[in-house]
């Protein structure tokens, strides 16, 4: 746990936004990719079993063992929290309802968050739309390290803390 990391670990690369390249290159190789792009029907009900279910395990598992607990946790509970982190991703970019219902997405990303307990489907969509805008900006783009953080996290221990 003691890899230590410098700032010439991270690889710059001074290419135009490769979300859209990338996208560009891959439908022109496979047209029928397209027809799989958009929103899902089934997406949002998928969903709401996964919170349904793990809203209903946490109130199975109230008379049980610490021990059991912390299993499910880790294994089950982890397994669709992790799920659920990725639909808010979806719906950060509309596609549980659709771009012309924003306010029935952003609903649905509160619905989704409640298992997660830390509220962030909102400052999620804040900074993750603020990434794509931004994407490769040094000073802008979120999702790169500022100068502090490539300080202070050189090691995977500082990490993990």
């Amino acid at each position: 746990m003691g890899a230590r990391l410098t700032r010439t670990d991270f690889e710059w690369s001074y290419t135009d936004e490769p979300h859209a390249t990338r996208r560009k290159e891959m439908l022109a190789k496979y047209p029928e990719m397209k027809r799989l792009m958009g929103v899902d029907a089934k997406f949002k009900y998928i969903v709401t079993v996964l919170v349904i279910l793990q809203l209903l395990v946490c109130y199975a598992l109230k008379d049980e063992t610490w021990l059991h607990i912390i299993i499910y946790a880790y294994i089950c509970g982890g397994t669709v929290n992790h799920s659920l982190t990725l639909a808010i991703h979806e719906v950060a970019h509309n596609m549980a309802f659709g771009h012309s219902r924003p306010l029935a997405n952003r609903l649905f990303g509160f619905f989704v968050n409640l298992p997660i307990a830390i509220p962030m489907s909102i400052s999620f969509k804040k900074y993750h739309l603020d990434h794509h805008r931004y994407q490769g900006d040094s000073q802008k783009d979120v999702d790169i390290p500022s100068e502090l953080e490539t300080r202070l996290f050189t090691h995977t221990f500082h990490k993990l803390v």
